[in-house]
């Protein structure tokens, strides 16, 4: 464990989950199954997601960009990939997350429909970016 995470857990008065379970009795045990995530690696993909999204905007808004097509599908591979990362961590589930769109198809219909159904996800889960 990290000391950003016993500092964390410190601050806030989170005990780990193992330590929780030794004062709770066996009638009151429930099996939660939750993914628990720590913030700041939640907060780094928020920050990362919103630098891809802001270098797709600057893209798609600079016509006289050499070789625009290339780095817009570059800016868009990396932000589905980010967008990928941030559903595990939400949550998402697997059989509901699209296969990732291959280089050449960052555009196709298929791709933009995955994209925007992570983001809904997402944002039904409470992320902003």
């Amino acid at each position: 464990m990290s000391t950003m995470h016993d500092l964390w857990r410190r601050v806030t008065g989170r005990r780990r989950h193992d330590d929780a379970r030794d004062h709770e009795s066996e009638a009151e045990r429930v099996e939660v199954v939750a993914v628990e995530v720590d913030p700041l690696v939640t907060l780094d993909v928020q920050l990362r997601l919103a630098l891809a999204a802001a270098e797709v905007r600057r893209i798609e808004g600079d016509p006289a960009l050499y070789a625009r097509a290339h780095h817009w599908r570059a800016a868009v591979l990396a932000y589905d990939s980010l967008l990928r990362e941030a559903c595990r961590l939400a949550g998402v589930d697997d059989e509901d997350m699209v296969e990732p769109p291959a280089p050449l198809d960052a555009a196709a219909p298929r791709a933009q429909e995955a994209r925007l159904h992570e983001e809904l996800e997402l944002a039904a889960r409470g992320w902003s970016w």
